[in-house]
């Protein structure tokens, strides 16, 4: 019989352990700020689901200048492709979606060497 007393004993000596993502979401934004080492993590696609246009809001990226957003469908067909500019507070693109089949797609923001996927449905 598995008792509290018997529960006790397994966890005595064990440490409670976040994990990163949890610690990352009680962090104050200054320290999430400091800790995110990918500049492209805090990427932004809004609405989602969406319905005729969808918009992504790439942060900034030190050193670059340029970004390309792409759309792909469900059989990885790219059916959007736009070039963004980067300024110091980031860039926007408006990705249309009027005509587009239900379902979801993937949007892939790329700049340098660096890619970063969020996935989008659209209605």
């Amino acid at each position: 019989m598995f008792t509290a007393a018997a529960s006790h004993l397994l966890l005595a000596g064990r440490q409670l352990a976040l994990p990163l993502p949890l610690l990352l979401l009680l962090a104050s934004p200054a320290a999430r700020a400091q800790v995110s080492a990918e500049p492209l993590a805090d990427l932004s696609v809004y609405p989602n689901p969406a319905h005729i246009r969808a918009t992504v809001q790439v942060p900034a990226v030190a050193g670059a200048s340029s970004a390309t957003v792409t759309l792909s469908d469900a059989q990885g067909t790219v059916v959007f492709e736009q070039p963004v500019s980067l300024t110091e507070q980031g860039g926007k693109a408006e990705v249309p979606l009027l005509g587009r089949a239900p379902g979801l797609y993937r949007i892939v923001v790329q700049v340098g060497d660096q890619r970063v996927g969020k996935t989008l449905r659209v209605e």
